[in-house]
């Protein structure tokens, strides 16, 4: 996993009680929970709020313009505005911005000098493999004991570090209404909504100084 020197918040949240409705105080964010670590930068603030703004106008020109012009799109060789711009107003474009919005709206993180969206890829996670590893993405995401969505939570997640067990597994796992999790650092055990996952590789954003300007260098997926 390229971290890019990750920030020093690898802490996940200690063991928490398996009752029916146990819910973790939206008060206390989970160790994950995202943040926002670098709009402090000069011109970081505004860069973030032109990005986001492209993204809701679903703008291909805009964004292209926000990116590098070797921007990096995948581990096989594509990149560039061009083909930037082309595969945001292509067949699969729809996700892509899905995953663009996703992306920017889960924190920020320094790592180098360059901004991180989200802010989960630059956090380190201690001895846990990041291919193995997901993310529940909510203070309060019910965890049931069976992979029916309608019975009552043994728990409530709260930005907790879970890994893929059994039947959440396999290339097809993320395609379930639920998937069956265990949480690190707890002996909780069940199924969480697939929707309220997210792997610590997903897509992201690496964002450089380019003169007096930030640039989007880097929009991928996976290692």
């Amino acid at each position: 996993m390229k971290c890019f020197a990750p920030l020093a918040v690898c802490a996940v949240l200690a063991a928490q009680p398996a009752q029916a409705g146990f819910t973790v105080p939206s008060n206390r964010p989970g160790a994950f929970a995202p943040r926002d670590a670098c709009l402090t930068n000069p011109g970081a603030r505004a860069f973030a709020a032109t990005l986001r703004g492209a993204i809701v106008r679903r703008d291909a020109r805009a964004l292209a313009q926000l990116a590098a012009a070797d921007v990096r799109l995948d581990f096989g060789g594509g990149s560039g505005r061009a083909e930037l711009r082309a595969r945001l107003s292509g067949p699969n474009g729809a996700e892509l911005w899905r995953e663009l919005a996703e992306a920017s709206s889960l924190g920020c993180a320094m790592s180098e000098g360059n901004m991180v969206f989200p802010w989960l890829f630059a956090q380190d996670l201690g001895d846990v493999d990041p291919f193995d590893a997901l993310v529940v993405t909510g203070p309060a995401v019910p965890l049931y004991r069976r992979a029916r969505a309608g019975t009552a939570p043994i728990a409530r997640l709260n930005w907790q570090l879970v890994i893929a067990q059994g039947d959440g597994l396999g290339p097809d796992a993320d395609k379930r209404p639920l998937r069956r999790i265990s949480v690190i650092g707890s002996p909780l055990e069940g199924y969480v909504p697939t929707a309220s996952l997210r792997s610590p590789i997903d897509y992201r954003l690496l964002v450089s100084r380019e003169g007096a300007n930030w640039r989007i260098t880097a929009f991928v997926a996976g290692d």
